[in-house]
């Protein structure tokens, strides 16, 4: 998987240009400000049809403009591909090689990138919804049924929640109940089982970036486990007096969320941020790994001023991977002694040296 060109149109502060990007590392150089982390922005909003930064698709439009256009040429397998995106205020429209995709869903799947910057700490301090889309973000590339499942989920528990709110819903709330059975049962099941192949394949690269100093343990917590998955009417039957007083349903996967240990410590509690960094580090080696087997081959690595936030060792051990696969680095100084193609970037321009 490689990127050949990127082009924007009113995106943030970027100017509307074309930017043709190499194999290997690309290192976009700057200051601060100047549009190195839109232009990844751009890149990843191409891969699962959403944003890293942001939930509202405005805060993406240039100042004064009405829209936005994503331009995305790309080569998976030896055959170049083509991803367009259009974003209005309230309205946004997806092209996959020229045609119109019916649902923005349908784009995932098709591009692979992975983005790593600081903010991926809230892999570990945030709260459990951050834990939940990293997991979610990576089985919709892997398993379209999962996709289809997880839409579904969202939309009949948000219609539940909306009776809850209602008088005399506790017939209708039932109806809904039967429907959220048998897609938990596949969601529960296929996050258990993608948790269980994290692990095995993120032990070995933590202990590889701590030098064997560390062993790190994912842990998948959930309201549905193996000995009860098969009482889950009633289980939602026993909540419905608490969920009525509460206003939404307390009980099933919306919950879910990871625990992370290192050398059997709760990471979140016990880990200093250079231990905590490096489980995030961990975690994106392991997406890329898992989504390697997808693809058919590497997805595009996206770092986002990662480097300055890593250990002399840890940006080492980090650089091995580079070798294999496509990546776009930001950084405001770029000194590391790594073949790389330079971009510098400044008022929104992106120009090759």
């Amino acid at each position: 998987m490689k990127i050949l060109s990127l082009g924007v149109k009113n995106f943030r502060n970027l100017q509307t240009q074309t930017i043709d990007f190499c194999d290997g590392l690309n290192v976009l150089c700057g200051k601060n400000a100047q549009g190195k982390t839109n232009t990844l922005e751009a890149i990843y909003l191409s891969t699962i049809g959403k944003s890293p930064k942001t939930r509202k698709d405005g805060e993406m439009i240039a100042f004064s403009h009405g829209h936005l256009e994503v331009f995305l040429k790309f080569e998976h397998l030896g055959i170049e591909k083509t991803i367009k995106l259009d974003i209005k205020h309230k309205q946004k429209s997806v092209f996959l090689n020229g045609v119109k995709l019916k649902k923005l869903s349908d784009v995932i799947g098709n591009f692979g990138s992975v983005y790593f910057s600081p903010e991926e700490l809230n892999l570990i301090k945030a709260g459990p919804s951050h834990r939940r889309r990293f997991v979610d973000i990576i089985l919709c590339q892997q398993d379209k049924s999962y996709l289809k499942d997880l839409q579904t989920f969202q939309k009949i528990l948000a219609q539940r929640n909306a009776l809850l709110k209602q008088e005399n819903s506790k017939q209708q709330v039932f109806v809904w109940d039967k429907s959220l059975e048998s897609i938990t049962k596949r969601i529960y099941q296929k996050r258990k089982t993608f948790v269980e192949k994290l692990n095995i394949i993120s032990k070995p690269i933590h202990s590889e970036l701590t030098e064997g100093k560390e062993e790190l343990e994912i842990i998948y917590t959930s309201q549905i486990t193996d000995e009860n998955i098969s009482n889950f009417l009633e289980e939602m039957k026993n909540n419905l007096e608490k969920d009525i007083l509460l206003g939404y349903t307390s009980y099933g996967l919306q919950n879910d969320d990871l625990v992370f240990k290192i050398n059997k410590k709760d990471v979140k509690k016990h880990a200093s941020q250079g231990q905590q960094r490096t489980v995030v580090l961990s975690l994106k080696l392991s997406e890329l790994e898992i989504l390697k087997s997808e693809y058919g081959g590497y997805p595009v690595l996206l770092l986002d001023d990662v480097l300055s936030e890593l250990d002399e060792n840890r940006r080492e051990k980090l650089c091995k991977y580079l070798n294999n696969m496509q990546c776009i680095l930001t950084c405001t100084e770029f000194d590391m002694n790594l073949n790389h193609h330079l971009y510098l970037v400044d008022g929104g321009v992106v120009v090759k040296k």
